[in-house]
């Protein structure tokens, strides 16, 4: 749908060993059925003929399986694998990773949900994309959430400095608000002049986990998320998601 949609030029390579780089008769067909021209990748590694390939021709948007060249089983859930972690490190556009099955059957382009778990560089680029790639009467969320982690380590700072003072997962759902405050109101904007049926959701982790498949009416076919390649906890939170991800996720990166 994207490709007819946007009217996109459609690559692919085939890429790894004999053993990892043979497509299955499905994949084979629907490149054919999208007129996919096949490009070569030449390097050392996978994630270098990746790279190598989606830099001469100047790829816009990489799509990626997760893990690649490697068995999800053997892998493990713990693991997003080299080839994904080098290419969120390295690559200096957008990157769609798909790490379950299960993420496939859906149109990820109508139900999309952008998350930030705080200051993040790479926000607005990550809600352009959000809204270029919406299909039409796409439902359109920003979620602003408060991790766990987060919630304690800045907790326990704050109280070494002045231990009378306390805070609330609420205090920081309220920072966050205010942090994104202009991107909130743009999106809203550009969402209704793009008839889109947007939504701010504000949340913290302990109330839901964001990134469940139970019922595809409430959760999203595609995250988003913004990688601010200059904080080392910016890419440590993508892969995080990515590995734990049933859901295809866009990782739009910033330098």
């Amino acid at each position: 749908q994207l490709a007819e949609r946007l009217g996109c030029t459609v690559l692919y390579a085939v890429v790894g060993n004999d053993e990892q780089a043979g497509i299955h008769a499905d994949a084979q067909e629907a490149m054919e059925s999208l007129n996919a021209e096949e490009v070569t990748a030449a390097g050392e590694d996978n994630y270098d003929r990746i790279l190598a390939a989606a830099t001469e021709h100047k790829s816009d948007l990489l799509i990626v399986p997760c893990p690649f060249g490697r068995d999800f089983e053997s892998l493990g859930e713990d693991s997003t694998g080299t080839v994904i972690d080098v290419l969120t490190a390295r690559w200096g556009a957008p990157l769609v990773a798909i790490r379950r099955p299960d993420a496939i059957g859906r149109d990820p382009t109508n139900h999309l949900r952008m998350i930030l778990t705080g200051e993040n560089a790479a926000a607005e680029e990550a809600a352009r994309w959000a809204i270029g790639l919406a299909a039409p009467n796409a439902r359109l969320e920003m979620l602003l959430l408060v991790e766990e982690s987060f919630y304690q380590n800045f907790r326990e700072a704050l109280h070494s400095i002045q231990p009378e003072v306390d805070v609330s997962y609420e205090d920081l759902e309220s920072a966050l608000a205010r942090t994104y405050g202009r991107l909130h109101a743009a999106l809203q904007h550009t969402a209704a002049a793009e008839s889109l049926h947007y939504e701010l959701l504000i949340r913290h982790e302990g109330d839901e986990q964001p990134i469940t498949p139970e019922d595809p009416q409430t959760h999203p076919a595609l995250m988003i998320l913004g990688n601010d390649r200059s904080s080392h906890d910016s890419q440590g939170e993508v892969q995080d998601f990515i590995r734990r991800s049933p859901h295809p996720v866009l990782v739009v990166p910033v330098d």
